[in-house]
Order: C-alpha cells, then sequence, then structure tokens
C-alpha cells in the first residue's frame, strides 16, 4: 500500500506541480524583452521563469550571498540567469553610514519626505531634502521649519536645495551621496525622475516610500523606478528598496514609535537599509518579497477609500469592519496572483498599514472617502485637497490589473470591495448602491483560505 504524503508534503507537492504546468503553458509564447515582478503587460511567464532560475542561483550560493532582481531578462533561462549574475549583489555602505553618519538625499518636500528627513536625522545623517519651490528651501535652512510641521523644529543635521547637481555633489568634506529617498507621488514620479536622473550619481541605492500604482502605465514602483533609473549609459539597473507600513507623517514627525518594512531582491541591501534607518523611534524589519510590500501599499489606499465611504454613509461600525476585512482577503487574492507571499500581507506592510490607513482620523484616503459618501463629488473632493488621494487613481489601476491577469468567470464577484470602489469613482454605482451589491454577494463559503493557484 502506497503511504500517505504528510499534509504540509501534499500541499507543497501540488503547489509544485501547478507551478511547473503553469510555466510550461507560458513558455510556449515569446518572452518580451522588459520584465516586471506583476508581468503586467500579460506575460506572467516572465516572473515564474526568473524565480526558478534565481532558486536555482540561491542553492549554489555560498551562505549570506543573495541576489535577486527582475530588472534584466531575456527569451531563454541562461540568458535570464546571465542577466541576474551580473547585477551587484548587496550595496556597498560606508562604515560611517552604517554607524548612523551617512549622507541621505530625500527626493520630494511632503509631508512624508519632510517626516522621513527627521527620522533620518535624529539617527544621525545629514539629509537634503530637494524640493521645488525656494519659498520652501528658505522656511527649512534659515527658519528651521517645515509648513506641514509648524510645532517642530527642524535639526540642524537637514538642508534643503531645489537645485540638483548641489543635492547629489559630495559634500564640503568629500562625503558622497549614500543613500536616496523616494517620497514623490507616484502619479508624478516618472516626471520628476526624468528631470533630475542625469545628476543622480551611479550605483546609489534608491528606496522607494511611494505606494501606488502609475495610472497610465499600470506599474507599480518597482517597474517605474527601474525603467527611469537605469543608466542610460552603463544599461545598469539600479540598487532598489521599497519602505511599507504604517507610517502617518504627523506621528513620525513627532518622534512617535513607527514600524515599517523595508523590502528589495537583494536580502543585504533591505538589512543595511533597515539598520540604516532604525532607531529608537523607527523600527524598520528587512524583507525580500517587494510583490507583496508594493501590493500591500497600493491596495490598503483603496480599502480605506471604501472603509471613508462607509463611515460617510453612516453605516456603522460593524459594516466598516466587515468591508475593511474583506477588502484585506481580497488584497491576498490579488497578491497571490502577483506572486507575494500571503505572511507579507499579513504584515506591517498589508494588514498593519491598511488598519491605520482606514481607521486613522488624519488618513488622507479614508477622509476622501468619508466625503464620497456623504454625497461630494470626486473632482469637487480633489480640488479642494491639499494632499494626495493616491487610492484614486490606484483603484482604475488595479481594476485594469486584474483584468489583464484573471481571467477566470464572474471577477468581479471575486474582487467586490475593489470593483465596488472604482465603479463609485467612475460615477456608475452610488456610494448607497455599491454596498448594497457587497451585501447582495452570493451566499458561500468565507474562503480565507485561498487555493495554490488563483484563478
Amino acid at each position: 500500500m502506497q503511504q500517505k504524503r504528510p499534509r504540509r508534503a501534499h500541499q507543497a507537492h501540488q503547489a509544485h506541480q501547478a507551478h511547473q504546468a503553469h510555466k510550461q503553458h507560458y513558455q510556449q509564447y515569446p518572452q518580451p524583452a522588459s520584465t516586471s515582478f506583476s508581468s503586467l503587460s500579460g506575460s506572467s511567464a516572465r516572473a515564474d521563469t526568473i524565480r526558478s532560475v534565481v532558486q536555482q542561483q540561491q542553492q549554489q550560493q555560498q551562505p549570506g550571498s543573495s541576489s535577486r532582481s527582475l530588472s534584466r531578462t531575456s527569451s531563454s533561462a541562461s540568458g535570464i540567469a546571465s542577466g541576474i549574475a551580473s547585477i551587484p549583489r548587496s550595496a556597498s555602505f560606508s562604515p560611517s553610514c552604517m554607524e548612523g553618519h551617512g549622507r541621505i538625499v530625500i527626493l520630494g518636500g511632503g509631508s512624508f519626505g519632510a517626516s522621513v528627513a527627521i527620522a533620518v536625522a535624529n539617527r544621525g545623517h545629514n539629509v537634503t531634502l530637494l524640493v521645488r519651490k525656494q519659498p520652501l528651501v528658505d522656511d527649512i535652512n534659515q527658519r528651521r521649519r517645515h509648513p506641514r510641521f509648524k510645532d517642530v523644529i527642524l535639526d540642524e543635521r537637514i538642508k534643503a536645495t531645489n537645485e540638483p547637481e548641489q543635492a547629489f555633489k559630495p559634500s564640503q568634506d568629500g562625503q558622497p551621496v549614500d543613500l536616496i529617498i523616494h517620497a514623490v507621488p507616484v502619479q508624478v514620479s516618472r516626471e520628476y525622475l526624468l528631470s533630475i536622473r542625469d545628476h543622480i550619481p551611479d550605483g546609489v541605492p534608491v528606496l522607494s516610500c511611494s505606494k501606488g500604482i502609475e495610472l497610465k502605465t499600470n506599474f507599480f514602483m518597482h517597474d517605474l523606478l527601474n525603467e527611469t533609473l537605469t543608466n542610460q549609459r552603463t544599461g545598469n539597473p539600479p540598487k532598489l528598496a521599497f519602505m511599507s507600513g504604517p507610517s502617518f507623517a504627523d506621528e513620525m514627525s513627532q518622534g512617535k514609535a513607527t514600524g515599517a518594512v523595508i523590502a528589495s531582491f537583494d536580502k543585504r541591501l533591505a538589512k543595511d537599509v533597515a539598520a540604516i534607518l532604525s532607531s529608537d523611534s523607527l523600527r524598520t524589519y528587512a524583507s525580500t518579497d517587494v510583490a507583496g510590500v508594493e501590493v500591500g501599499g497600493a491596495v490598503k489606499n483603496v480599502i480605506a477609500l471604501a472603509a471613508g465611504i462607509a463611515e460617510g454613509l453612516e453605516l456603522g461600525m460593524n459594516a466598516r469592519s466587515a468591508i475593511v476585512t474583506r477588502g484585506c482577503y481580497e488584497m491576498r487574492r490579488l497578491g497571490k496572483l502577483l506572486g507575494a507571499k500571503p505572511s507579507t500581507l499579513t504584515g506591517l506592510a498589508g494588514i498593519g498599514d491598511t488598519f491605520g490607513t482606514c481607521f486613522g482620523a488624519k488618513s488622507r484616503n479614508r477622509m476622501t472617502g468619508e466625503r464620497i459618501g456623504r454625497g461630494e463629488k470626486i473632482a469637487d473632493i480633489l480640488n479642494t485637497s491639499d494632499q494626495v488621494s493616491e487610492g484614486v487613481p490606484t483603484a482604475k489601476a488595479l481594476v485594469d490589473i486584474i483584468r489583464q491577469r484573471d481571467h477566470s468567470y464572474r471577477i468581479d464577484l471575486k474582487y467586490p470591495v475593489l470593483f465596488g470602489v472604482a465603479d463609485i469613482l467612475d460615477g456608475a454605482r452610488t456610494p448607497m448602491e455599491g454596498f448594497q451589491d457587497v451585501m447582495r454577494d452570493p451566499l458561500r463559503m468565507e474562503m480565507y483560505e485561498l487555493p495554490d493557484k488563483v484563478a
């Protein structure tokens, strides 16, 4: 009699078989020349093929070494392997930077960029904020204030400039830039990065704090940064990391305790950046699940819109809690579709960030949703708001991505919260109609445990 496999071994065997069948099915199609972890252009084989090559390489590497990037690929596995092998395996931060005396440039002078500057300076690093307007430069350099945080006196380590050449050149004592932190809204990131990329030193790691999806391309920040910051002369891709988690800017500016995740395909880079930023008030954890961190950071803003709409409709805490929970389930389903780890989406970058955004009193996306629920038009809300609600463009982009990637029957029933918010923003449904449709969802098992292969 054939011996039965233990439950976990059986599940792992089923997952392996599904993965192999999925890969073999798509390998019959031509492979595009560019790569993104989300494969938004429709070729899901790219991410699968690269992951398999990476796994083979990791088995051959010595302990402690790590190298994963989806920045370069070719139509063959050997071409992919050679592309990955050529990418630097870790960031070479100076000892002074690791000890808390580095030089960091922050792109963007908004509330979050300023709050990160405050947290980084409190760690001991010298910070340069690259901003657009001269009045903000004067506020920071001369008055030691930021308009968003008028009660906070800025550390002397924080400087500002609106000249990219000045921001990236070595300091007076010859110290080069150790790390670049990108804190510019997603929808204007491409234009901004293209305008300054000629000044960015080659090989300096970039940490993205921007959460969302570029509407015109459906690119997550990983894809956008790879496309805009790949060295035009050498073809070298940028060293990238991504930060996400429940991190309200006003609390960070006051030095209140904050937890976040730093993700990179390069495990060493993720650990180094986490060590560089961590302090008594900012605790950062390392991860290699870039897809999970990016998906969580994007989807939570749309769920927050739904939570705000429920609040505006005065549906009560029961309804808000239910809608947020079901939204988190949809986040996990989409994350699985795009290669994210469920554990990441139940951590700080997923549920943790979602809770803060959905229930936080100062959440921009929740407040936007609340105004929608009270009957205001989305155009009027955006025109009268002085801060960006990334969930609005992200909602449409997510629906487009789901339709491109999930070809199963009635996908709208599998993502009722995400599709419902997109319809409300487009005017296809009223807020109340959207929630009535959710409550009329077909009766079924809660299905919290997702299958190994999402269909």
